[in-house]
């Protein structure tokens, strides 16, 4: 579900954003699709564990190696080519 769009968001955000549902095609829309959405809930969960691990073992040189592979699977999961 979208946000109505105020008077300054309507000013200056570009009319492709408020109109009609959502393309999965389309470069911004696809982010407001379930599939989408399931995927951000997919990387939330590991972003969370990943940080429990890092709160439980406090080496820099691990917070750095997790931290450093958590993004490299965030950016696999929510990436959109085929």
């Amino acid at each position: 579900m979208r946000p109505r769009p105020n008077w300054l968001s309507r000013q200056l955000l570009p009319d492709w954003v408020w109109d009609g549902p959502p393309d999965e095609t389309h470069f911004y829309r696809r982010c407001f699709t379930q599939r989408h959405r399931a995927k951000r809930r997919v990387v939330r969960d590991i972003w969370l564990g990943s940080g429990c691990v890092m709160l439980l073992y406090p080496v820099l040189s691990f917070m750095l190696a997790l931290g450093l592979a958590t993004t490299l699977l965030a950016f696999v999961i929510l990436d959109e080519t085929d």
